[in-house]
């Protein structure tokens, strides 16, 4: 019988061990170089960005240097020669020998096929006009109150009434005065109110007034009626209208007495048509806040047209008006008035044919301000007494 084969006694050989291999020290050396570089790849291609934004920036900055020096070749402006159409200027004369000469910037071209940059399309042609800044207190609408004394030229020439004028007014005193610009206005003014109504009842108490004038009648005032109640209806000295001539007080004396525009009939024709002749009634009940005098109907004040037709239409002071007239430049929008009094505002191209363009020249540092004007116009610089000057143009018929 066979027997089964016992195990051996001896162990089978043992298998090798598999042992792990981790890099050694050198291989990770080698592979540092590697990761260097790839940092070094990725700053220069942020450089590369970089440098591409700075060309673009470039490029445009250089494309708007060339689009301002267009515009510049189109605007360019030339030295000419003052315009010889009289100005009727109170506050300077432009016809002078001694007026500098303007810069006036060529006219805008119309051709429909004509391609420019759109800001020298839109630039309406001007003339600069040299104002001295001492002209700031001197014209028809220099504001004159309690916060703004006027201001005494060195010479003042005056119109006597007596003995110029026309037999439709009476004076209270031989001595009544008025500025010589004004003097014919307010004459031919009275003299087609007696032709109208065949009145010739108005009688005229003051005109211009010196410092001296001034300030006794306020002293008096003060002495009679206390000093409030003398702020209400004397101005104190050197803040008057009268100073400058402009202001006229008149009242009708009929049958032995005086009576205020409003309380006689035919002084109506007045109070109408005072504006159209470029007076306004200066003191009233309901600007008594702003003017700070009480309402005075025998008051009225020069300013010219059609700047009285305006304020007595909007029912504002002259205070306010000076307000809204700032409002307006040349560089911005000016003010249009129609003959019919209607108002708009434009930016000095395609001016009417008819009525007036207004707006308001601040003054610049110095001895004097570049006042600009439409070319071959007629116009009107007076100062405001503030600090500035406002610009009357009288658009051609």
């Amino acid at each position: 019988m066979n027997q089964p084969n016992r195990p051996s006694s001896q162990r089978p050989p043992s298998r090798p061990r598999e042992v792990t291999q981790y890099p050694s020290v050198s291989y990770r050396r080698r592979k540092a170089p590697a990761i260097a570089g790839a940092l070094i790849y990725a700053v220069l291609f942020l450089l590369v960005i970089l440098i591409c934004l700075m060309v673009i920036v470039q490029s445009r900055r250089e494309q708007r240097e060339e689009e301002e020096a267009t515009d510049t070749r189109y605007v360019s402006s030339t030295t000419v020669l003052p315009p010889d159409s009289g100005t009727g200027n109170a506050a300077i004369d432009s016809s002078a020998p001694d007026q500098p000469s303007e810069t006036v910037a060529p006219p805008v071209n119309e051709d429909p096929d004509f391609i420019g940059p759109p800001s020298a399309i839109r630039k309406a042609p001007r003339v600069d006009i040299s104002v001295a800044n001492t002209q700031i207190s001197a014209g028809n609408l220099i504001l004159i109150n309690y916060e703004h004394p006027y201001v005494f030229p060195e010479s003042q020439p005056q119109t006597l009434l007596y003995g110029n004028k026309s037999p439709a007014y009476m004076l209270s005193r031989a001595d009544i005065s008025l500025n010589k610009e004004l003097f014919p206005v307010f004459d031919g003014f009275l003299s087609d109110f007696a032709s109208a109504t065949g009145c010739k009842e108005v009688l005229v108490t003051s005109g211009y007034r010196t410092f001296d004038f001034q300030k006794n009648l306020y002293e008096s005032r003060v002495k009679s009626q206390g000093e409030e109640m003398a702020k209400l209806y004397v101005a104190q000295p050197g803040y008057s209208e009268h100073h400058a001539g402009l202001a006229i007080d008149m009242v009708i004396f009929a049958g032995g007495q005086q009576y205020y525009f409003p309380d006689y009939e035919e002084a109506a024709w007045i109070v109408q048509n005072a504006p159209r002749y470029g007076f306004i009634l200066r003191y009233t009940e309901s600007n008594q806040v702003i003017t700070h005098c009480a309402p005075e109907p025998w008051h009225y004040r020069y300013v010219g047209a059609p700047h009285a037709e305006l304020i007595t239409a909007m029912n504002i002071s002259f205070e306010e008006y000076h307000d809204y007239l700032r409002t307006f430049t040349w560089d911005g929008t000016r003010l249009l008035i129609a003959e019919d009094g209607t108002v708009s505002e434009t930016d000095g191209l395609d001016l009417p044919d008819s009525g007036y363009m207004v707006y308001h020249v601040p003054a610049l540092e110095g001895e004097s301000t570049a006042v600009p004007v439409p070319p071959d116009s007629k116009y009107e610089i007076s100062g405001d007494n503030r600090n500035g000057f406002i610009v009357t143009v009288q658009l051609h018929t």
